[in-house]
């Protein structure tokens, strides 16, 4: 791609997140299935630039690194017992319908009700972290504190498009339901 291009495409992606984040929230619940997010999709090779275009013009933004905080997570639990957990339970250890705290998905929900508990808005970057996890963005988007909040979550997705189907590492299909999508 040439520079003026990325630019080009640059540029509209920002300036649609910035529009999207305006829009009244009962509209974008309309357009997003009643949910309250909004899918940011770029491409993988520039997701450190939109990442810290998104820092230097997002002020009202609290960005939740899923990397540092995975870091984070293994350091509460300690990594010996990390590894027993995931040992005696696998991806359970990251999400799970048998046990709700404790587990990664529980901990990224702490992080987006702390932004809204400081009434910013939640921004998801590093996405590509939770891939094999047994979760995605739709188990994000779907959770009380995200669908009955007064203030939209936002998932930066590094993913390309392919006949109109938004794909992270050309195999996952990101849930299109209970979100805006801007691509």
């Amino acid at each position: 791609m040439n520079n003026s291009t990325y630019t080009i495409e640059h540029n509209r992606l920002m300036n649609d997140l910035k529009i999207a984040l305006q829009t009244d929230l009962a509209k974008l619940s309309v357009e997003a299935n009643g949910g309250r997010s909004i899918l940011f999709v770029y491409p993988p090779i520039d997701e450190e630039d939109y990442i810290a275009e998104a820092r230097r013009n997002l002020n009202s933004c609290s960005f939740i690194d899923l990397r540092q905080l995975f870091v984070q997570f293994i350091d509460e639990i300690g990594i010996d017992d990390f590894k027993e957990s995931y040992k005696d339970f696998g991806n359970e250890l990251f999400a799970s319908t048998n046990f709700q705290e404790g587990t990664f998905l529980s901990f990224i929900l702490k992080a987006i009700k702390a932004a809204y508990k400081e009434g910013r808005i939640p921004v998801l970057i590093h996405t590509g972290t939770i891939y094999g996890m047994g979760f995605s963005n739709i188990h994000i988007m779907e959770q009380d504190i995200v669908m009955h909040s007064s203030i939209p979550l936002v998932v930066f997705y590094p993913a390309t498009i392919d006949n109109d189907k938004v794909m992270f590492l050309g195999k996952q299909v990101a849930s299109r339901y209970r979100c805006v999508v801007i691509k």
